[in-house]
């Protein structure tokens, strides 16, 4: 699993949005009276029309900006990740899912739509791609209800996972995205949860997909081909030079939605923008997003072989006890400023309680430097080698092993003295 460290305060701070400058103080009229100055508009670095967007680094979750990201809006079907994402990690693929009665009944029939039948049976691989790719509500109550029993269920799973990623701006009423009172998230929170589902390799499949055909059924007997209605990602006016994931919601009160990864080289970002007048400005936006963080960020791996190992000695006195081995075991990936060299990146390992006489208590971590400033770091995985332990001498033991010799010996000494008393007159001269 990648690791990434944070930029340090400065650089981070070079990348948010702008505000413009406070407005100048009132002026006075020729009569005395003062003049109505209007209030400073908020300016970013990039034009957006969207109401609320964010843009981070997909590994990190580091801001690189922000248009009121953490003000809550209509999140329209972008809830659906939440939802493709619990069922890619609570049904295997390849089961199958009954459209039930209740199911049926959950969602209107009038839009978003795949006419599954009641009692149809479908994979749950084809209710995913089908729930992601065309915003199907009959398939997306079918991965719910087969998830977590019923649709009420599923969505009490949907607002613990938006509580355990730390999504404090969400709330979930049900697994569509259909606008409900009482349910809204932000475009950080979705950012975030994006970032969290792409870990998972079958949802990160589903997100990428241009298309899909689905299997035929016991009441379809055709396949159905789906194409995917976030268009970065097939060919046509909105398509996107390394996007590699997408979708895109609206709902009619509060417009369009869109959340979109993208990859170049060691780079990947994720933008998310909400209460889009159309389809258009949230591809255009996104977009924009896109080009000013590939255009001003890029991403610096640092191997374990750059970082090396260190070895700590561990004794008690005079006895050595055990040899602890600090590594990392993965590269790290650092987010920089376009036109800062490798070069300027160097790495220490940091020991901690390296004078306990526990190997478990020693920790280590390596901490990251950009021109000798601290920019980041993360702990070591730690190998302890410990020396074998000698045998106690017995001292009651060696000393039985004594006596029972020398009681053998005298033993002996008896038993054989006649015999060697006659050998030894045997064998003198005579006088």
């Amino acid at each position: 699993m990648r690791k990434l460290i944070a930029l340090f305060l400065s650089v981070l701070t070079a990348m948010t949005p702008v505000l413009a400058e406070a407005a100048p103080s009132p002026e006075t009229d020729p009569e005395g009276n003062a003049e109505e100055t209007e209030e400073p508009v908020e300016e970013y670095a990039v034009e957006l029309s969207a109401e609320y967007a964010v843009l981070i680094e997909a590994g990190s979750g580091i801001v690189l900006f922000d248009k009121q990201g953490e003000e809550p809006g209509d999140p329209a079907s972008l809830t659906k990740i939440m939802t493709v994402l619990l069922a890619a990690e609570k049904l295997n693929d390849d089961d199958t899912l009954t459209m039930s009665s209740q199911a049926f009944q959950s969602y209107s029939h009038d839009q978003g739509v795949l006419w599954i039948q009641e009692g149809e049976t479908l994979s749950v691989s084809d209710c995913e791609y089908a729930t992601m790719l065309a915003s199907a509500n009959d398939t997306c109550a079918m991965l719910a209800e087969g998830a977590a029993g019923d649709i009420p269920a599923f969505v009490k799973l949907m607002n613990e996972r938006a509580e355990t990623y730390g999504m404090s701006g969400t709330h979930f009423e049900n697994p569509f995205g259909v606008a409900a009172a009482g349910q809204y998230s932000t475009a950080y929170d979705l950012a975030v949860l994006t970032q969290n589902a792409i870990k998972n390799e079958r949802f990160r499949k589903v997100f990428g997909a241009p298309s899909h055909t689905m299997a035929a059924t016991n009441m379809q007997a055709q396949t159905r081909a789906i194409a995917n209605d976030c268009e970065f990602l097939r060919d046509g006016a909105y398509s996107y030079d390394g996007a590699v994931g997408g979708k895109i919601g609206s709902t009619p009160a509060n417009g369009f939605a869109l959340a979109a990864y993208a990859e170049r080289g060691s780079t990947g970002l994720i933008a998310v923008v909400m209460h889009e007048a159309n389809a258009e400005a949230a591809y255009r936006d996104a977009a924009r997003l896109f080009d000013y963080g590939f255009e001003s960020a890029q991403t610096i791996t640092v191997t374990p072989e750059q970082i090396g190992t260190k070895t700590i000695s561990v004794d008690d006195g005079k006895t050595h006890i055990a040899d602890v081995t600090f590594t990392a075991d993965s590269s790290f990936n650092i987010l920089l400023p376009k036109g800062v060299g490798a070069e300027s990146i160097t790495s220490e390992i940091v020991v901690k309680n390296e004078d306990a006489k526990t190997p478990e208590h020693i920790s280590a971590e390596v901490v990251f430097l950009l021109d000798g400033e601290e920019i980041g770091r993360s702990p070591l995985t730690a190998e302890i080698v410990r020396e074998p332990e000698k045998e106690p001498v017995n001292y009651t033991a060696l000393g039985q092993q004594i006596f029972d010799w020398a009681c053998v010996a005298l033993l002996a000494f008896m038993v054989f003295r006649p015999a060697v008393k006659w050998l030894h007159e045997l064998l003198m001269p005579p006088k």
